[in-house]
């Protein structure tokens, strides 16, 4: 989940399987050209948790990383195994890529969606915590690579049934290893949503920010643009003053409104009633690279670990480092 990580809390997303609020593993800009460094995982990582900083070894943080990010409730023992396989070898990878992001603040990362989230009381609370431990056991070492270094592993909850590439959401060139492409799994696996919200409020939430202010009036919000997921690229807003906002920060302007998972992601559409605003989209989160609700039904299939990374993250290679 480095984002603009809009959702923070688990939730109930699917019958089956409970993940962690849509943007882990994310960031508010595009992904970072991997900065050289050799395939040797570090014994500990420097975490900020709780406001303290301490040296945490990697396995345990990437165990408790797992186990608050994903929730894999109601699913056979198989799937489960998969699922948590999946998702250790992607938080492991992710904290090898961010290692020293927070270098200048004195720790590698912390314990927020601005990196992962790592809520270590789960150790002892969570009933999948033997479970997780076990498939980090069994993935130990594992992590995704691209070009010989560790890879961007970002994450979200559900593409609504077409992942976004990196570039189209924050800008930037393209990355051979998050692209957009449909996720070919059965439809009723992803999540749809509404928003309705009155005129006058969306008006006032849209001038809390000057990317999308309005003035006094708003007379209407069009999709002007999609990318090839099928997200809203650009969006034009119609008032006072017209504005045109990519599509990912309208919902960043709606969400700080409205809370995290109001406005689930920019695969949307849009329409205008007497009164209101009515958002209807599917998925939640920025949509870019491991989509959990589609490796979990990938999972349920029967669809091995390495082949459900590789499809999330093609162009890139599932690789033993040392220590």
């Amino acid at each position: 989940m480095r984002l603009s990580r809009l959702g923070t809390s688990r939730f109930l997303f699917a019958l089956t399987t409970v993940f962690a609020g849509g943007l882990a593993g994310c960031a508010p800009f595009a992904p970072q050209a991997p900065a050289p460094q050799s395939l040797v995982l570090p014994e500990t990582v420097m975490i900020r948790s709780g406001g303290r900083i301490s040296a945490v070894p990697l396995e345990d943080y990437v165990t408790a990383t797992v186990l608050s990010e994903v929730s894999p409730s109601s699913e056979s023992d198989e799937t489960v195994a998969r699922i948590l396989q999946v998702q250790a070898v992607v938080a492991r990878t992710y904290a090898v890529f961010e290692l020293g992001r927070h270098r200048s603040e004195g720790f590698d990362l912390c314990d927020t969606t601005h990196c992962q989230l790592y809520e270590p009381a789960r150790l002892k609370t969570s009933r999948f915590a033997q479970s997780v431990r076990a498939a980090v056991s069994r993935t130990a070492g594992r992590i995704v690579t691209y070009q010989g270094r560790a890879a961007e592993t970002l994450f979200h909850a559900d593409c609504g049934g077409y992942t976004a590439g990196a570039n189209l959401v924050w800008g930037g060139t393209s990355v051979p290893y998050l692209l957009a492409a449909p996720d070919e799994v059965s439809a009723l696996s992803h999540r749809t949503w509404q928003l309705t919200m009155p005129a006058e409020k969306l008006r006032l939430a849209l001038n809390a920010d000057s990317r999308t202010r309005v003035g006094k009036r708003l007379t209407s919000v069009e999709i002007r643009d999609r990318d090839i997921s099928g997200r809203a690229a650009e969006v034009v807003l119609t008032g006072d003053v017209a504005q045109t906002v990519r599509g990912e920060d309208l919902r960043a302007v709606i969400t700080q409104a409205m809370g995290d998972r109001a406005f689930m992601s920019t695969r949307f559409s849009v329409r205008r009633t007497a009164t209101d605003f009515v958002f209807s989209g599917t998925g939640f989160g920025h949509g870019v690279g491991l989509c959990q609700i589609g490796a979990a039904a990938r999972a349920r299939r029967g669809d091995t670990v390495d082949s459900i990374l590789g499809h999330y993250f093609p162009a890139a290679t599932v690789t033993t480092a040392t220590r």
